[in-house]
């Protein structure tokens, strides 16, 4: 690599679920040629069979998605220089009239070829990171999974001429069964009893984020997180994960909400300003919990004042 931020060979690969295309790049003699284009299977035996064979003075470039990080920590182990591009930021990929696994390959060797910040790289997160991610996302899934059960269980009470009483997600599993019509106890017990269930599974895992959160990595933050009125454990852990531990990264606080997805999408020529929705480009997890929290804010705010 020579100090403008080019390399003068490099691996493209586009990569799918079992194979990934790979396309490697050079520019020996100044213009960028083909020098290899082949298939590999997507797995770490593949993989290291293939760079095994390569110069490590190659940079190794695919995009985002699943397998990027065991990828990026297999190449770089490997020796190489790993690029691991944003799809979001490359039209030329996404919008491309000739889009296929070949094409796709050529262009990210081709773009870094010319330079590695035409892929607009990302810095992973760290692996106690990436782990709380995963732990609020399986809470997440659950919780969803409650909210649905219940919504569906309202919804056949209704349907035969009678309301379940008002009450928390987590506390519906206990409500007295006894005042339903038999028919719908028929129906019920077996999610109610799954109901259970989920709650256990649920708080597993909040324990799993508490413990974690008492951990170096995220103690400190935490704690200063959770100063923030309405800012609890859950919004607190899930956005030192997500910031991967560096809110420094951000120039101004309204910066975290663009780069959250939460601001709305500018389509602005001449005379034209459309209202647009917002972006959605951030972590879906973040904003889900954001949401939450704006949802309490409000209903406290609508809520009657405590009699003195």
């Amino acid at each position: 690599m020579d100090g403008s931020g080019t390399h003068h060979a490099t691996i493209g690969m586009d990569v799918s679920d079992r194979k990934t295309q790979v396309c490697v790049m050079s520019k020996a003699g100044g213009s960028p040629k083909v020098v290899m284009e082949t298939t590999i299977p997507t797995t770490r035996e593949g993989l290291r069979k293939f760079l095994a064979a390569q110069d490590r003075g190659a940079a190794v470039v695919f995009e985002t998605g699943t397998h990027c990080r065991w990828m990026e920590e297999e190449a770089r182990e490997a020796g190489f220089r790993a690029y691991v591009a944003n799809p979001c930021r490359l039209r030329m990929i996404t919008e491309s009239r000739t889009k296929n696994d070949r094409n796709d390959a050529r262009t990210l060797a081709r773009l870094a070829l010319a330079d590695v910040g035409l892929l607009h790289p990302v810095k992973l997160r760290g692996a106690e990171f990436q782990r709380m991610i995963n732990l609020h996302e399986m809470r997440s899934l659950l919780v969803r999974q409650r909210a649905g059960a219940i919504v569906q269980l309202r919804a056949i009470a209704k349907s035969m001429g009678f309301r379940i009483a008002k009450c928390s997600a987590e506390s519906f599993r206990r409500l007295d069964a006894s005042a339903w019509p038999q028919e719908f106890r028929d129906i019920a017990w077996p999610m109610m009893r799954g109901l259970e269930q989920l709650a256990i599974t649920i708080r597993t895992y909040e324990k799993l984020i508490r413990e974690l959160a008492e951990t170096p990595a995220f103690r400190a933050k935490v704690e200063r997180l959770r100063e923030i009125r309405y800012v609890g454990l859950l919004v607190a852990t899930a956005f030192v994960a997500v910031t991967g531990g560096d809110a420094g990264r951000f120039g101004k606080p309204r910066d975290v909400g663009a780069w959250l997805g939460l601001t709305p999408r500018q389509d602005r020529s001449g005379d034209v300003d459309r209202q647009c929705r917002i972006t959605k480009a951030g972590s879906p997890l973040m904003r889900r919990l954001l949401v939450e929290s704006a949802q309490m804010i409000l209903r406290e705010g609508r809520a009657p004042p405590t009699p003195t």
